[in-house]
């Protein structure tokens, strides 16, 4: 009823729904009087829970307060210490999920994200030329993103505006090359979309 999502890939509210549900569910197996409680305790906790993954769906800026944001550890081979102090992320912490990828160096890492539920994508700099990260993500600008690649939002939004674009439409956008390739929906009944690609330095 959560999705389809594995365990390790659960929002922290969603951890939280399941251990209150399971302490419920036990407090009414231990005690007939409360099993009828019990039931619409569950019950109204799970309703909760769809009406607040609905939420998440269509707002992206509450996604961010309740699930939090990616974090930009590594890119393009520079180690972002401010980052990792923010996120109480240790370089033992970093090394030890380096080995669990088969890396010994640093120097091999073009790309790391320490991701919400914890994880670190790590991007090799031998498999991947380019490090691309998402520049807008459901209608939003990822200021943190472009921050990092040295962009100007002024220069985003100007380079969609040039292309009659309204950003609240735009699903996903990432940058590499001078090129902003990115999904387009103009109405809710599309329901695949294909990906469409401007220029941030010639179209503005």
């Amino acid at each position: 009823m959560l999705g389809k999502r594995e365990v390790g890939e659960l929002s922290i509210f969603d951890l939280v729904i399941l251990l209150i549900i399971a302490d419920i569910a036990s407090l009414g197996m231990d005690n007939d009087d409360f099993f009828i409680p019990s039931i619409l305790c569950l019950f109204v906790l799970v309703i909760l829970q769809k009406i607040l993954s609905l939420c998440l769906l269509k707002i992206s800026r509450l996604r961010g307060i309740i699930d939090g944001k990616p974090t930009i550890i590594i890119y393009d081979g520079i180690l972002k210490i401010k980052n990792m102090e923010r996120e109480l992320y240790t370089m033992d912490d970093l090394v030890s999920q380096m080995h669990l990828e088969h890396i010994e160096s640093i120097s091999e890492i073009r790309l790391a994200i320490l991701e919400t539920n914890g994880t670190l994508s790590i991007f090799r700099k031998t498999r991947f030329n380019n490090s691309m990260l998402p520049i807008v993500i459901s209608g939003d600008l990822v200021v943190e993103n472009i921050k990092v690649i040295g962009i100007n939002s002024m220069d985003i939004l100007q380079a969609f505006k040039y292309n009659n674009l309204d950003l609240k439409k735009i699903i996903y956008a990432d940058y590499v090359d001078g090129k902003i390739n990115f999904f387009y929906r103009k109405n809710r009944k599309e329901e695949d979309l294909k990906v469409n690609t401007i220029s941030l330095v010639q179209d503005i």
